[in-house]
């Protein structure tokens, strides 16, 4: 049951991290294909923007599911606190998520129809997509960190939790740095996708310079992820910090090897920024990416005690 709650909670982050920064990277090559009147630069960008589409559906199909292992795991606290934000947050969550597709869509639908020849048209398309991405990073990491504090008892509250007693629980330390942990990790995985599509497709007049600015958002995100990563675990409850440090072998390995793989990663990202843009050396770093996202998301289950 863990090994399978580690893998959906993995591919839940990673959709979830595409579905957040896409968008705004769609946006980028937007512009950068009106300044340079590229064609090839404008359906990278519209590829980009749809799989942030198809990674948000994912994502909250593959949520669901990492639900459902958590009821057949007998989790009644996550339950419990789920239920305690259920009016004020959960119902509202659902519809941020609609919200966040209508916006997309229809920016890809109107960009697609090229129907945007005006400089407002262009400005207020692109204001649907940075909702849509806007709306997740704010809401979908501060609304499962704080239901998970509230699951493992690490704050006290009165159910139900209305709207403004929530908004108090977003100043939790653990609440901003998971925030800020998650949004430099949708820049890498966005960027690192970003650069990826480039490679794949761009002509080579175009490839070199606009997959270099992709990695290179990938590697500033990933290096940031450094000072982040520390003072979240500065954070976390004595318990979990023991089974870090070696209370617990498994946990610790793990902690090791994840760290590891992300000093890798930022070699790998580095590289491709810098020196060599190859598509071997990218699916390497994308590899990396994945593994780091698997080890770092049992790292974080173990120090929980598997919850």
């Amino acid at each position: 049951m863990i090994f399978l709650r580690i893998v959906t909670l993995a591919i839940h982050l990673l959709a979830m991290n595409l579905a957040s920064a896409g968008p705004l990277l769609a946006i980028w090559l937007d512009a950068k294909s009106q300044r340079n009147e590229s064609e090839s630069i404008d359906r990278v960008g519209r590829t980009l923007g749809w799989w942030s589409v198809v990674a948000l559906f994912i994502g909250t199909l593959v949520g669901l599911t990492q639900g459902t292992l958590i009821w057949l795991q007998g989790n009644e606290a996550y339950f419990q606190a789920l239920d305690s934000v259920w009016a004020s947050k959960v119902i509202f969550g659902i519809w941020e998520i609609v919200f966040s597709l209508v916006c997309m869509i229809g920016y890809l639908a109107w960009w697609q129809s090229g129907k945007r020849s005006r400089r407002w048209q262009r400005f207020l398309s692109r204001f649907l997509a940075i909702l849509a991405a806007t709306n997740l990073l704010y809401h979908f990491p501060t609304l499962f960190t704080i239901i998970g504090l509230i699951a493992r008892g690490e704050i006290d509250v009165e159910p139900p939790v209305d709207s403004g007693e929530f908004r108090t629980l977003l100043v939790q330390g653990q609440v901003i740095w998971f925030t800020l942990h998650f949004w430099f990790s949708s820049l890498a995985v966005g960027g690192l996708v970003a650069g990826i599509l480039c490679l794949k497709r761009l002509p080579e007049e175009e490839r070199e310079s606009t997959a270099a600015t992709a990695f290179l958002v990938a590697l500033v995100a990933t290096l940031l992820q450094i000072p982040v990563g520390f003072v979240l675990a500065t954070t976390l409850n004595s318990t979990q910090q023991s089974r870090l440090m070696g209370g617990d072998g498994l946990c610790t390995a793990m902690f090791a090897l994840g760290v590891g793989l992300a000093f890798w990663l930022m070699h790998h990202l580095a590289g491709l920024a810098f020196f060599d843009r190859s598509l071997k050396k990218a699916n390497a770093a994308m590899m990396t990416l994945g593994g780091t996202i698997v080890v770092m998301t049992a790292t974080l289950l173990l120090s929980r005690g598997g919850m």
